[in-house]
């Protein structure tokens, strides 16, 4: 099939992006860092447990983001950690081109999109300009 094949070739070349192969060597570096994985990974229970209060209605506090953001501050210091950040924002820029590109082809629009697009108004007469034939 040749949407399967080119599909393939589409993850083939994010495989070997540069943006996916910095990815993957920032993930490296954190886990052969015990104490930048220690640090990610407390990060990572905190967001969780904030996200999951608020899937279940719960309202975040201002103390609450307060939190996570001085913990995101400190976290951030650690280079292997910042490098990681920076690495998985670039690699997800990078997705996020590639969606696009999709979802224009395919002409997809979002749900709570209602707007439609400008459409070109042809005037009704024609302008005559001096010098031209019409």
């Amino acid at each position: 099939m040749e949407v399967q094949r080119k599909a393939e070739e589409l993850a083939e070349a994010i495989v070997n992006s540069q943006e996916y192969k910095r990815l993957l060597e920032a993930r490296t570096k954190v886990n052969g860092h015990q104490a930048a994985r220690v640090m990610l990974r407390d990060f990572q229970q905190k967001q969780l447990e904030l996200h999951r209060q608020q899937m279940e209605g719960q309202e975040i506090t201002p103390e609450q983001e307060e939190q996570l953001q001085n913990l995101f501050g400190v976290i951030s210091i650690n280079p292997y950690i910042r490098e990681l950040f920076e690495a998985e924002f670039a690699f997800s820029g990078m997705m996020m081109r590639v969606n696009d590109a999709l979802a224009k082809v395919l002409d997809f629009q979002d749900e709570g999109e209602d707007e439609e697009e400008p459409k070109l108004e042809i005037p009704k007469k024609r302008i005559l300009i001096p010098g031209q034939d019409g």
